[in-house]
């Protein structure tokens, strides 16, 4: 499983590459919690786009792609509310084991 995550907007407006995560290059432990994690997101039935209930400038809009056995999904979100924070600890999850 592949999962690779990019970010943009903040006060800069600027895009970025956040990290690849590649479950196959991880140890046991790390691989089965990250594949965890999309499971228990019903990741591949999530929408697209999921909406925002807030706007601003300065917030931070995420893309999370996910490749895994012949099958990818890419889910973007808002990251400003605590609906949010199942798909942010899977971005916190990327960060730390990439």
């Amino acid at each position: 499983m592949k999962i690779t995550i990019t970010r943009s907007g903040g006060f800069a407006g600027t895009t970025e590459l956040i990290g690849t995560l590649d479950t196959s290059a991880l140890d046991a432990a790390r691989a089965q919690e990250a594949q965890q994690r999309i499971i228990e997101l019903g990741f591949f039935s999530l929408p697209e786009n999921i909406p925002a209930t807030e706007v601003g400038a300065d917030l931070f809009r995420y893309e999370v792609t996910v490749s895994d056995q012949g099958r990818q999904h890419t889910v973007k979100f808002m990251d400003h509310d605590d609906m949010m924070s199942p798909l942010r600890r899977l971005v916190d999850l990327v960060i730390q084991y990439r």
